[in-house]
């Protein structure tokens, strides 16, 4: 089976400024690598062989896109997330694709993600971390329980889906959002299914989210960011 990939990373990272005005995929979140070497490598190293990026801008600045299996999909106007995908799809040979937020850091293998999208799409969905404590109250003002940064007990999207060519045809917009209009129509008509992971889930929208990630990276072993459970 071939595997190809779409990454979308065309976004602004408005949350990060004014701390990072950096592009977010080109931010540096350890000593040798940026955010989308980083995800780049993941994917080469989980056998996909065409790795499109689906974005604004190009990216010269990181040696990882010379490689062969790396090539650019440039927006001339804003499409949003659908929008890009299917544009992208274009330089998709494999009747099954992946798609991935660049800012969606997992741990896990991606084929696992094909196997569920049997009914032509599938989601991989985590439990999310609240950056609050979670304070029980009862009684009207006693505090039972104070809960450090607790994980919430529902699943939420992560990021990082498969679509067959026929659903990404049907269903993803020529201009639009994937995840307020796509995935609710593919949703609605049976088409999608979720893969429930466990494992580390880091994303990066804020200069917190960067330090938390450079950090986690620096003392995580190199073999135990493809390895770590799904």
């Amino acid at each position: 089976m071939k595997y190809e990939a779409i990454v979308l990373c065309g976004g602004e990272g408005w949350r990060l400024k004014p701390d990072e005005w950096t592009p977010k995929p080109l931010l540096n979140i350890s000593t040798t690598e940026t955010l989308l070497d980083m995800q780049v490598s993941w994917l080469i190293q989980n056998e996909f062989s065409n790795i499109v990026l689906a974005s604004s801008r190009s990216f010269t600045e990181s040696e990882n896109f010379t490689d062969h299996k790396v090539q650019m999909c440039i927006e001339r106007k804003r499409l949003g997330t659908g929008g890009a995908v299917k544009r992208a799809s274009s330089l998709i040979d494999a009747d099954e694709f992946y798609v991935m937020n660049v800012d969606d850091i997992v741990f896990y293998d991606p084929k696992k993600l094909y196997e569920k999208a049997t009914t032509g799409a599938a989601v991989l969905v985590a439990k999310p971390q609240l950056p609050f404590a979670r304070v029980s109250i009862e009684d009207k003002d006693s505090v039972k329980n104070f809960e450090h940064r607790p994980i919430v007990d529902i699943w939420v999207n992560a990021g990082h889906y498969v679509f067959s060519k026929d659903i990404a045809a049907k269903y993803l917009p020529e201009e639009g959002d994937l995840e307020h209009e796509a995935m609710q129509k593919i949703a609605k008509d049976n088409h999608l299914r979720a893969l429930e992971y466990s494992g580390e889930w880091l994303t990066l929208n804020t200069a917190k989210d960067l330090i938390r990630i450079q950090e986690y990276l620096r003392n995580l072993k190199p073999t135990a960011r493809k390895t770590r459970r799904a």
